[in-house]
């Protein structure tokens, strides 16, 4: 029983370390700022009562269990699959409540996440919706001329429920809705790393101004998905409300790099566009302020190499 286990906790640690290496140098910036936002939330669960600790911990759990796609699929392969979920529930819990029991003393929240975790893989699935003819999100809510953020919420969309929902929880905490526009950002590169083809880019480029007519209908989307982590910051934060500014202004200035950098580096056929040092660097002057212009300077060179190689 253990075998089969270990095979499926080492996938899962496999496809894990595909996300993280899809998002590329990125991550030496943004480990920094996850290990801030863990202590964080450590921090504030802390001063909780232990049933508000194991709700908080378990909430992303139970998302996780009603949104699994793999049941099927393990349970066609005679995997002892109640028992796996168990095991990954329970060690995805483990993350933070034990930390949270030896530093704070709620030990009686262990228990009470452990049970639930029991409890949750045995909950019953709907087998219809389970397997390898679940249809993937409508996601009819964004434009169709906005084609990357569906993409990018199918395949992001778990790291971005990860770390918008603490910004919203622990939105009193100034740093906790500011680290959520960070780390989100970091994001921007892979959304905007595949190339269509020619009859997508029509739409846009068939049209005057049409480079400008994308980079604001992805600024819009963007301000509209931070538009929940804005109020809280402003409503508990307000005397620091420049800070939330200047996230939402780098987040906007690396959203128009992740979309120039693909189209100044575009041609037909070409499948992914690979940017993730540039952007590395590209984020590493934005938060230095003597090599800011630069990183102006360096937008209009690509907003012009973009222009001469779409149109």
């Amino acid at each position: 029983m253990l075998r089969p286990i270990a095979l499926i906790l080492e996938i899962r640690l496999r496809q894990a370390w595909r996300s993280v290496k899809s998002v590329g140098a990125l991550w030496l910036l943004g480990m920094p700022l996850v290990v801030v936002f863990y202590l964080s939330m450590l921090s504030s669960l802390g001063k909780q009562s232990a049933g508000i600790v194991a709700g908080a911990i378990l909430l992303p759990v139970f998302a996780i269990h009603f949104n699994r796609q793999d049941l099927f699929f393990l349970e066609k392969q005679g995997f002892p699959f109640r028992m796996i979920l168990f095991v990954e529930y329970a060690l995805l819990s483990l993350l933070l409540v034990v930390p949270v029991a030896i530093l704070f003393g709620h030990y009686e929240a262990i228990g009470i996440t452990m049970g639930s975790a029991l409890a949750l893989s045995f909950l019953p699935q709907w087998k219809g919706r389970i397997g390898y003819n679940r249809q993937p999100w409508k996601l009819g809510f964004i434009p169709v001329l906005a084609f990357e953020w569906r993409a990018g919420l199918r395949r992001y969309g778990w790291w971005w429920f990860f770390f918008y929902l603490p910004g919203l929880v622990f939105g009193a905490y100034t740093g906790a809705p500011l680290l959520s526009v960070i780390l989100i950002t970091i994001l921007l590169p892979g959304v905007f790393e595949d190339c269509e083809p020619k009859e997508l880019m029509a739409p846009f480029f068939s049209r005057p101004n049409g480079l400008w007519r994308k980079l604001g209908l992805h600024a819009a989307l963007l301000l509209a998905a931070f538009l929940p982590l804005m109020v809280v910051f402003f409503i508990f934060s307000s005397e620091v409300w420049y800070l939330m500014l200047l996230a939402l202004l780098a987040a906007q200035l690396f959203l128009a790099y992740s979309i120039l950098y693909k189209y100044a580096h575009y041609w037909p056929g070409r499948r992914k566009v690979h940017n993730s040092l540039t952007a590395g660097l590209f984020a590493l002057g934005l938060i230095i302020p003597f090599i800011a212009p630069a990183c102006l300077v360096y937008l209009a060179l690509l907003f012009r190499k973009a222009k001469s190689r779409i149109f």
